[in-house]
This record gives C-alpha cells, structure tokens and sequence, in this order.
C-alpha cells in the first residue's frame, strides 16, 4: 500500500499491517489537497486552502487555513469518522501547519499533520 508524505506530497510505501487504515489518512489529505470546485462529480468536494498560496501572508491566514480545512472535511463526520477537529498555527514564514485529530467510529484516534504554503 502506498500512502502519501506530507512534507514532500510524494508516495511512500508502508506496509499492510498498520493499525490505523490509511484510506483514512488518505481521504483526509486529498480532500484538502483538492481545489474546491474543480472535482467532476461534487462541485462542493475539496478545500480552498490553495488561494491562500496567492495571498500575503498575514496573520489572519492562520484562521482561514483552519476555516478553510474544516469546510473541506465537514462532510466526512456524520458516515466515516466520529470527528475531526482542525488546529492551525504559523511556526515559520509562508507556511500554516495545520493538526488535524480525527476519530473514526470506533473510537480510534489519528493525528495527522499537513501544511499550507500562504504567500507567494
């Protein structure tokens, strides 16, 4: 199984015998890593965390990168997961780090770690 590196957005290999499924992990991730609207078949799938790439980085794009990731995942909560709580913070210049927790039905808990380049 392949899975996804969130620090270089290339595949990386695991192997099959993880605890937490990865489907999960990868649902998570190309639900924020695709452009609101430009998904053939639901318009409303996806994040705008892209257009925070071509504006200045200001502070306020911290509160709109945890917006912006939580209208991209709204919709997982009620079927997949139990829920999703974003948390996003601005550790170096033209970057938001976002924590995301999620928590499948079975009271599993994940916590994932994906970026955001803002400004360009």
């Amino acid at each position: 199984m392949a899975t996804i590196n969130l620090e270089t957005r290339d595949y990386v290999l695991l192997s099959l015998d993880a605890a937490f499924i990865n489907d999960d992990v990868q649902c998570v991730c190309l639900r924020l890593g695709i452009h609101r609207g430009k998904y053939w078949a639901d318009p409303n799938r996806g994040s705008r965390l892209y257009t925070l790439k071509q504006s200045k980085d200001l502070s306020r794009n911290v509160l709109l990168a945890k917006q912006y990731a939580e209208e991209a995942l709204e919709d997982l909560v009620p079927g997949r997961f139990d829920s999703i709580v974003v948390n996003a913070s601005q550790s170096e210049q033209s970057r938001v780090d976002l924590t995301i927790d999620v928590t499948r039905l079975t009271g599993e808990s994940q916590k994932i770690l994906y970026f955001v380049p803002v400004g360009g």
